[in-house]
C-alpha cells in the first residue's frame, strides 16, 4: 500500500485503501480512463480519469526520476520496484537504427503485486522429485507458486537451488538480499537473461536445481536442454492454458520433444492445480510432424 500512495495522486488512496483488504492483483492505469484494481477475482473503478500527466508522473515517480537508470528494463515494456512488483508500460517507442531504446510519453500503465503466499506449494513439494514445468494463463499465480516451490526445496528438501530471476520478481532481492522468502539454500542471478543466467549458475554456483519465471525464447530453452544434460533438475513457468496448447506452439513443442521436464504443474485461474506426468510425452512430440 505504501508503494502505490507513493505512485498514485493523493486523491485516489482513499479508495484504493478500502479495496486494499482484498489483496489486490494488479492495477491498471491509462490516459482518460480510471484507475482500475483487480481483487478476489472483481475488477473495481476508481474515479476521475487520469490525464497524461498525472500517468506520466506516476512512471516518473516510478523510476525515481531517472528513467536513464531504468532504460534496459524500459525498452523492453516494463519497470521493475522494490518489492518484486512490476509496472508494465504502453506508449511511444524510441527507436534508433531499428532497435527500441525506451518508452516514453505512456498511454497505459499496469502494475503487477508481488505477494509471497507461504504454503501455496505444500501440495506440490512432495511430487517434486523430478523436473517440472508450471503451466497456466496469466493471474493464475505462476510466480507465487514458484517462489514458494523454490523455498521449500531449499529449506524443507534441504537443495542447492539455483534461482535465475531475471526481472527481480521472484525474489525481490536488494543488496540486502531477497525481499521475498526464496529459501537459505537458494542462490539469486538478477538482472540477468534467463538463459545466460542459467549457464552462470550452472557453471559457477553447483545447484541441484535451477528455477526461472516464463519460458519466452528459444535460448531459454537450449539453456534449460544444456543444464538437464548436465542432470540439473528444473523448475520452470510458462503460458499456457492446457497441455495440448503447448503442443501447439513451435517454441513449447520442441521443450516438450526434447525430454526437458518430467511433469506439467496445470494452473487454474482459481489458482488451484494438477499434476500431470509427461513420461513417453516426449516421444509422442518427435512423432509429430
Amino acid at each position: 500500500m505504501n508503494l502505490i500512495a507513493g505512485l498514485l495522486p493523493a486523491g485516489y488512496l482513499p479508495a484504493l485503501e478500502r479495496i486494499w483488504k482484498k489483496h489486490p492483483e494488479e492495477v491498471r492505469l491509462g490516459t482518460g480512463r480510471p484507475v482500475r484494481v483487480l481483487a478476489a477475482g472483481r475488477e473495481e473503478a476508481i474515479f476521475p480519469p487520469l490525464t497524461q500527466f498525472q500517468l506520466e508522473d506516476v512512471l516518473q515517480r516510478a523510476c525515481r526520476f531517472s528513467a536513464y537508470a531504468h532504460q534496459d528494463t524500459l525498452r523492453q515494456g516494463y519497470v521493475t520496484l522494490e518489492g518484486g512488483h512490476r509496472l508494465g508500460v504502453c506508449g511511444f517507442g524510441v527507436v534508433q537504427q531499428g532497435v527500441v531504446h525506451t518508452i516514453r510519453s505512456p498511454t497505459s500503465l499496469v502494475l503487477r503485486i508481488a505477494r509471497a503466499v507461504p504454503g501455496c506449494a505444500e501440495g506440490l513439494f512432495p511430487a517434486l522429485t523430478d523436473s517440472a514445468l508450471i503451466l497456466g494463463p496469466p493471474g493464475a499465480g505462476k510466480t507465487t507458486l514458484l517462489r514458494d516451490a523454490v523455498r521449500l526445496l531449499s529449506d524443507q528438501g534441504r537443495l542447492r537451488v539455483g534461482l535465475a530471476d531475471e526481472r527481480g520478481e521472484v525474489s525481490a532481492s536488494t543488496g540486502q538480499g531477497a525481499a521475498l522468502e526464496v529459501g537459505q539454500r537458494t542462490d539469486v542471478m538478477v538482472n540477468v537473461p534467463k538463459a545466460e543466467a542459467v549457464m552462470m549458475l550452472l557453471r559457477t554456483m553447483s545447484p541441484q536445481w535451477i528455477a526461472l519465471d516464463e519460458i519466452t525464447a528459444p535460448e531459454d530453452i537450449e539453456a534449460l536442454d544444456r543444464a538437464a544434460y548436465c542432470g540439473v533438475k528444473l523448475l520452470a513457468t510458462a503460458h499456457g492454458d492446457s497441455l495440448s496448447d503447448l503442443t501447439r506452439r513451435p517454441l513449447y513443442h520442441k521443450l516438450l520433444a526434447r525430454g526437458v521436464f518430467s511433469q506439467v504443474v496445470l494452473l487454474s485461474p482459481d489458482k488451484s492445480y494438477q499434476i500431470h506426468s509427461l513420461l513417453g510425452e516426449h516421444k509422442r512430440m518427435e512423432e509429430m510432424p
